[in-house]
């Protein structure tokens, strides 16, 4: 009897804990108006504040420098080398002499030439009043036909030795002054092939001579960016040797045909150099700017995602969540210009926004400005 008193006891004991242990429990999850806490603060986020701004689109490569021009100087005569006037590393002036070959039989010929001329033309002279004196008697029937056609036969042959001695005087003064073999543009010397003393022929190089006023860099860049590239465009150039500094340019010419084996489209930018200090063969870091959107409402990429096909963000307006459906425009690395569909002040979610709703409360847990 007094053990089956003290087995109630302890079932009543029992339940009475468990009772108190389900009250408990629901009190400390519970607001004083029976809201969960979580429910009250809202979906925890982060935002980042919409500001207006630019975006630039650009495309980047590294290429060659190369001179604007680049001449290789020949020479038109024959003969030994007399004198040398330019050293590589000058800078010479268009006609400016780089090297002399020996006039003297140059000069010798030209002499001669000139002899020749005058006896032709004294000929020729002589040949004309003959020819006008006997048509006057061919006319008064003094002399036959037979006589009146020789002194013009006479004449015509006089004519053109007159004509080719004047050819020769020019050709022998030409070899005269091809004997100064000269700069056929302003630059620098790059190179010298000859020396002093040395035999040249036609055609032989004499000198390579450079014009870097003004910088040509070629690139190659792939299908996807050769797209976007076209005559005119601004570009921005930096060499090692100058790190700190960027020269500005345009492109000048743009391929239509990929190179074969390395599949790159060839593309050149046209670069101002008056300092000269850009030099033919460094290696240039280029930067072509394709595009530029300025004054739009920037959009960071993060706060996107996809919802029932379409590209949706949310926007923070007291406290709840409000669906946007932007219309997109340029974009470059992690920013988006917006074209419509968000304004400059704006808070939009980049962080939480895939579990949010329109409508949803939020807490914004950290703002990014």
């Amino acid at each position: 009897m007094i053990k089956s008193l003290f087995q109630i006891a302890a079932y009543v004991l029992i339940l009475a804990l468990a009772l108190s242990s389900c009250g408990g429990n629901q009190n400390e999850g519970a607001g004083t108006n029976g809201i969960s806490n979580e429910d009250s603060r809202g979906i925890a986020v982060e935002t980042h504040l919409v500001k207006e701004g630019e975006v630039v689109e650009k495309v980047t490569a590294t290429g060659t420098i190369f001179p604007l021009h680049d001449v290789l100087v020949s020479s038109q005569t024959s003969g030994t080398v007399t004198k040398v006037f330019v050293q590589v590393g000058d800078r010479v002036q268009k006609g400016a002499p780089l090297v002399q070959v020996d006039p003297e039989l140059k000069k010798l010929a030209l002499e001669q030439a000139e002899a020749k001329l005058a006896e032709a033309k004294s000929a020729f002279e002589k040949a004309k009043k003959d020819f006008e004196r006997n048509r006057m008697l061919f006319e008064t029937k003094d002399i036959s036909e037979f006589v009146f056609e020789n002194a013009r036969l006479q004449k015509e042959s006089a004519e053109a030795a007159f004509l080719m001695a004047q050819a020769n005087v020019k050709m022998a003064g030409r070899q005269l002054r091809d004997a100064r073999i000269e700069s056929s543009v302003d630059g620098f010397v790059a190179a010298r092939m000859v020396e002093l003393g040395a035999t040249v022929a036609p055609g032989a190089p004499i000198a390579k001579v450079v014009d870097i006023a003004k910088v040509k860099v070629k690139f190659g860049v792939p299908e996807k960016d050769i797209v976007k590239l076209s005559k005119g465009q601004p570009a921005t150039i930096t060499v090692d040797a100058y790190p700190a500094e960027r020269f500005t340019g345009e492109v000048i010419a743009v391929g239509p045909q990929a190179n074969l084996s390395s599949r790159s489209f060839p593309v050149e930018v046209l670069v101002n150099n008056s300092d000269f200090r850009l030099k033919a063969g460094m290696i240039a870091s280029v930067e072509v700017e394709t595009n530029r959107v300025q004054n739009r409402p920037l959009l960071p990429k993060s706060a996107l995602l996809e919802r029932s096909g379409e590209t949706v963000c949310f926007v923070v307006v007291n406290d709840k969540a409000v669906q946007r459906i932007p219309e997109l425009g340029l974009e470059v690395g992690e920013k988006i210009a917006v074209v419509d569909g968000l304004q400059a002040g704006e808070e939009v979610v980049i962080l939480g926004q895939e579990n949010l709703g329109p409508g949803a409360k939020v807490e914004v847990k950290k703002r990014h400005r």
